[in-house]
């Protein structure tokens, strides 16, 4: 018995760390009630059983040298009013800038603690003393329910 448990733990464990977790939904495209940016767009919100993978696009007028960041303190707060603080951005540190290819366009992927699977909008957020992101009401009514 002991030694069963012990593989059942292991399997379970190697699926989490390769990212086989079950996906419980993504929405595409989710509408939002407001944005103080017209520059960034989140094309996906993804929810799993071990995290929230929001991927955005970001646009800049072509060849005019603009950086994005995203900082430690970007966070999700829920219509729950539970705060989710971001946890990585793929292919590149918090807090670094990232200087906007000459296209003018890049998108990122955002990772961050995993959603209650009740919660219906979130707004995206990062506390900066100048300019943060902030987008408000991101709608999650959508949601395409599947499996990975």
């Amino acid at each position: 018995m002991k030694k069963f448990l012990l593989i059942a733990v292991g399997v379970m464990a190697a699926l989490v760390m390769s990212g086989c977790a079950p996906t419980r939904g993504i929405v595409r495209n989710p509408k939002h009630i407001q944005s103080n940016s017209p520059y960034m767009r989140i094309t996906s919100v993804e929810m799993t059983n071990t995290e929230t993978i929001i991927s955005v696009d970001v646009t800049f007028p072509a060849e005019a040298g603009y950086w994005v960041r995203f900082n430690e303190t970007t966070y999700l707060i829920t219509d729950r009013g539970t705060r989710y603080q971001i946890r990585d951005v793929d292919n590149l540190k918090l807090g670094e800038k990232y200087y906007m290819p000459k296209s003018g366009y890049a998108q990122f992927t955002l990772r961050f603690p995993p959603m209650d699977s009740r919660v219906q909008s979130f707004s995206f957020m990062e506390m900066n003393e100048v300019n943060g992101w902030d987008i408000q009401g991101v709608q999650l009514n959508n949601i395409e329910r599947q499996k990975r």
